[in-house]
């Protein structure tokens, strides 16, 4: 479970995002005094991921996340052709912070969200004043760097169940039926909840793997040679769903960059209040660290 968050009130808005896509945002009240910080999360998950990092950080910023296009938003037509690709994703960016009138702020990418900031942040150096990058998914995996059982997973089926709706659904079924075996009957944290959401309904579980195929061929070494901004990568020994020298590539191709490896540190060190992952961050932005 997430526990020891204080709860900071949050604005929630529909906000008009790129090609058609309606964004589901999440912020704090904005103050024009205090510098702004935008948290690209995963595909597919709630806002309320964030909650740890918003309790974290909304002392000193305006703190503001959003849920990636169409994928959670069953109020939203679904055809399967809706444009889906990292340089959507950054417009989308663009469309909240517009939204929201501000012109520059720091940049956390958690998860695949550390991918769209990486493109974020070098096409953009003028909004996006600095970068920080947390158990970056980055697909390099697929480009002979080291993988997790996870992520070979993921790769294996989801393109299948992106070919069709009727794939999808069959899928759908088995994964329920081996989750629900494994469990033994036992019920799954909040974070689990909230982390699985994406594969918790059919229509959910489709969306996202069409997201992960435009998604799967990013290049995020070339991308990440222009980055010029500094930047802060995070990664976490413990890591089993992102590879922790996935990170470290990634780095090591940026030209001004710090990293900070928690021994501890699981995939999920950021959604947890307290956690050491959540401290070196507010320690890099120079602000005192809440819990």
């Amino acid at each position: 479970m997430i526990d020891r968050i204080d709860t900071i009130e949050t604005i929630e808005t529909a906000v008009a995002g790129s090609s058609g896509a309606v964004l589901h945002c999440s912020h704090t009240a904005i103050d024009p005094g205090k510098p702004a910080l935008l948290i690209a999360l995963p595909f597919g998950v709630p806002a309320t991921v964030a909650q740890a990092a918003f309790s974290a950080f909304a002392p000193g910023f305006n703190v503001v996340t959003w849920e990636s296009r169409f994928i959670l938003n069953l109020d939203q037509d679904f055809t399967g052709d809706e444009r889906l690709a990292p340089d959507e994703h950054v417009e989308d960016m663009l469309c909240l912070l517009r939204t929201l009138e501000i012109e520059t702020c720091h940049l956390i990418g958690y998860c695949s969200g550390a991918g769209i900031s990486l493109l974020a942040a070098s096409r953009h150096p003028e909004v996006f004043s600095g970068l920080i990058l947390v158990n970056g998914e980055y697909q390099l995996f697929r480009k002979g760097h080291a993988s997790t059982d996870y992520q070979r997973s993921i790769d294996t089926f989801l393109p299948v169940v992106a070919s069709s709706r009727r794939q999808a659904g069959f899928i759908f079924t088995k994964m329920a039926e081996i989750s629900n075996a494994k469990r033994g009957g036992g019920e799954p944290t909040e974070l689990d909840r909230q982390i699985n959401l994406p594969f918790s309904k059919e229509e959910h579980l489709f969306r996202y793997a069409k997201n992960y195929m435009a998604y799967r061929d990013f290049d995020a070494l070339e991308v990440a040679g222009g980055v010029r901004q500094a930047a802060f990568v995070v990664t976490g020994r413990r890591d089993e769903h992102s590879s922790m020298e996935n990170s470290e590539a990634v780095a090591g191709a940026i030209g001004a960059v710090k990293t900070f490896v928690a021994d501890e540190g699981d995939h999920y060190d950021f959604c947890r209040a307290g956690s050491s992952t959540l401290a070196e961050i507010g320690a890099h932005l120079g602000t005192p660290f809440t819990q």
